[in-house]
């Protein structure tokens, strides 16, 4: 049994170790620092860097002891110890800077710690904005600072006070966050806020002696509103213990920065605006202009087809040429906005299925076959063995070849070649369209691709176009999930190369909105504007359409319209596909005219 006098000498004998214990410590501690400091001038060591250093000395006493004994086994004494102590100081030097290193690495602090220790000699005005002292309750203990009066009308004479009541109400709880962040441990912290002008007038800040540091029409100056956006880089002096000290801000105007980041955002949302009201607009006008120009176009047929005698004079028949070709023109623009005003708005549907590229590529060279030859342009095409069938919007993939072979022979001059490459390269299909044309800079080829662009914007420009094929092409290409790429070199020509899933894979489909899809007829015109039409159809005009139906059929299959008027052509063609006849299917866009359109029964 112990005695109750054994066990109080005990505690007595602990007591007496451990306040030994805790004085050798702050010895050691107070070492340390005087060691760091010495060698590294600008900064005073943190509590890690004190804790490494002092584990790194706490280890090395009983090496002093176990090396030199390890080492008597071996050697004489005489030998064994000076060799063990400089093994032991060298090891001592390398951890000790290791320790230091690695804890410096977490967070070094910076010369503001060791000038707040000596905070009655720091001049506050060489600092920019303002600047004031807290202590471990928040409370501000001192202001300073170089622009201190452009902040002064904000503050509500804060010496002394807490800092929070200086904050606006919406944004204390970002200041608590940030301050008790400190009280945890942090050594550094950074909070944006706002502070509220306090209404009537200031009622002023005084310096150490007494003197006012600002005037009420000084600071009025300074004043933007009631409002000011500010930032707030606090630095924490700590204690022996590691309680806060004190606590340096620097605080800096932040309402430059914000407004700019607002005129961003409002800028963005303008951008955006404009964009819809862009698309809008062009799919609005888009239809528009499709409308008359099916009676432009269905009128020049007939009157090239001569079914109402052939016209005498060659003028006129080429004036009904130029009047059809360029009414095709238009519609081809017309209907590659509507299809850019789909692939923006997320509306362009794919309608999927396998089919033959190669006899696709074939299709497209033979139709553009004339149009190269009047130019004096070779078009050829290669297309591996192994490319047999690709899964995707057959409609989609003869626009992108005809805009690019188009282009490529645009942009070629007579006595050039234009070739059209398929090969398969695992799962993808890459077609490429080579010209030995004008060829792109480098500084223009980035441009290219987005809508509106050309490379020959000038007003006296050679080349025909809207700048919308290349952009189209790329819209149609991303839906299948494909690549674009283009190389060029001036005076030599360019490469257009597109990537496809061989089995659509990467085919990014359009989610359902909700509504029924149903074929967008175009508007009508109005009354006054269809009468004219209407009586030409109502006298001897239209009784010789009506004897010459057959002729008028051939004009209008051209098109891929069916024999009804123009008026009732989408009641018909509703009607056909409510009592499932054949005709255009519901909600696939197979080609952007079949939009006012129905198919031939």
């Amino acid at each position: 049994m112990v005695s109750k006098e054994d066990r109080k000498s005990r505690k007595f004998g602990v007591l007496v170790l451990s306040k030994i214990a805790d004085r050798a410590k702050t010895l050691l501690d107070e070492a340390v620092t005087l060691v760091v400091t010495r060698i590294g001038a600008e900064a005073l060591p943190s509590r890690a860097e004190v804790a490494a250093a002092r584990c790194v000395v706490l280890a090395c006493l009983p090496a002093l002891v176990l090396v030199p004994l390890t080492l008597s086994f071996f050697q004489g004494v005489a030998v064994a110890l000076p060799l063990g102590v400089a093994i032991v100081a060298g090891l001592f030097l390398i951890a000790i800077v290791a320790a230091l290193w690695l804890a410096r690495l977490s967070g070094r602090q910076p010369v503001i710690r060791h000038s707040l220790d000596t905070s009655a000699s720091i001049d506050l005005s060489l600092f920019p904005g303002m600047v004031f002292t807290l202590d471990a309750q928040a409370r501000v203990e001192t202001v300073g600072g170089r622009d201190a009066r452009d902040f002064l009308p904000f503050l509500r004479n804060p010496l002394g006070r807490p800092f929070i009541d200086q904050v606006h109400v919406t944004d204390r709880i970002a200041f608590v966050r940030a301050f008790d962040a400190l009280r945890q441990g942090e050594d550094v912290g950074r909070v944006q806020l706002r502070l509220a002008r306090p209404t009537g007038h200031p009622e002023g800040v005084k310096g150490e002696t007494g003197e006012g540091q600002y005037s009420d029409t000084a600071s009025d100056e300074a004043a933007d509103g009631t409002l000011m956006a500010v930032g707030l880089d606090m630095a924490v002096r700590r204690d022996e213990r590691g309680g806060i000290a004190g606590i340096f801000v620097q605080m800096l105007d932040c309402r430059e920065q914000q407004q700019m980041a607002q005129r961003l955002v409002k800028l963005d949302a303008d951008l955006q605006t404009a964009n819809e009201a862009k698309s809008r607009f062009l799919a609005a006008v888009s239809h528009e202009l499709r409308t008359p120009l099916n009676a432009i176009l269905g009128f020049s047929d007939i009157l090239m087809g001569d079914y109402f005698g052939r016209m005498e004079d060659e003028r006129h028949r080429e004036y009904v040429r130029l009047i059809r070709q360029s009414g095709g023109h238009l519609l081809s623009v017309v209907n590659t906005m509507l299809d850019m005003c789909r692939i923006e708005a997320g509306r362009y549907e794919l309608l999927v299925e396998p089919f033959c590229i190669s006899q696709t590529i074939h299709d497209c060279e033979n139709m553009l076959a004339l149009q190269a030859q009047e130019k004096g342009v070779k078009l050829t095409s290669r297309i591996g063995r192994d490319v047999s069938e690709l899964t995707a919007d057959p409609r989609a993939v003869r626009q992108i070849l005809i805009n690019l072979v188009g282009n490529a022979i645009k942009f070629t001059q007579p006595g050039g070649v234009v070739t059209v490459d398929a090969a398969r390269f695992g799962k993808d299909l890459v077609i490429s369209v080579s010209d030995t044309g004008i060829g792109i800079a480098q500084d223009r080829i980035l441009l290219l691709g987005q809508p509106f662009v050309q490379v020959d914007s000038d007003y006296n420009r050679k080349f025909d176009g809207v700048g919308l094929g290349l952009s189209l092409v790329k819209g149609l290409v991303a839906l299948h999930g494909g690549t674009f790429l283009l190389t060029s070199r001036v005076g030599e020509g360019t490469v257009v190369s597109i990537t496809l899933p061989i089995d659509g894979s990467g085919i990014a489909r359009v989610q359902s909105t909700g509504e029924s899809r149903q074929i967008e007829f175009p508007p009508r015109l109005p009354v006054s504007e269809r009468q004219p039409a209407r009586e030409k159809l109502d006298g001897p005009m239209g009784e010789n359409l009506a004897d010459d139906r057959v002729g008028l059929a051939q004009s209008l299959r051209q098109h891929q319209m069916d024999e009804v008027s123009f008026e009732e052509g989408a009641e018909q063609t509703h009607e056909r596909q409510g009592s499932g006849q054949p005709g255009q299917r519901m909600g696939q866009q197979k080609d952007v005219n079949d939009d006012a359109k129905a198919k031939i029964a």
